[in-house]
């Protein structure tokens, strides 16, 4: 399997399921998670692990958007296992608390 097919196969797996560990995405497309990291790298320009967080937060701010889930559902829709590590991913990135998130989508 080519590198650039593993790693398209990769990314197709994250859209359908951020969740997934590194491990998980190295076994589905066989290599190791060092060997994916350094593939994704060249291929992506972007650590594996930076844009794997990314994803999850993205996702999380589309179910937010536009679900009634719970902030602790989201979480672990998109891979945290405990909220709070949702939480400060999030403020991070958007500057703002999930919570507050959604409710200035709201407001909008």
């Amino acid at each position: 399997m080519p590198d650039d097919y593993r790693i398209r196969k990769v990314l197709e797996f994250l859209e359908r399921d951020p969740a997934k560990s590194v491990p998980e995405l190295a076994s589905l497309v066989n290599l190791s998670s060092s060997r994916l990291g350094h593939l994704f790298k060249i291929q992506m320009g972007v650590d594996l692990g930076h844009f794997l967080a990314n994803e999850r937060l993205e996702k999380a701010a589309e179910l937010l958007r536009r679900t009634e889930l719970s902030i602790k559902q989201i979480a672990a829709t998109v891979g945290y296992h405990h909220s709070s590590s949702l939480d400060r991913g999030f403020q991070n990135k958007f500057g703002v608390a999930p919570a507050d998130f959604r409710r200035k989508c709201r407001e909008r």
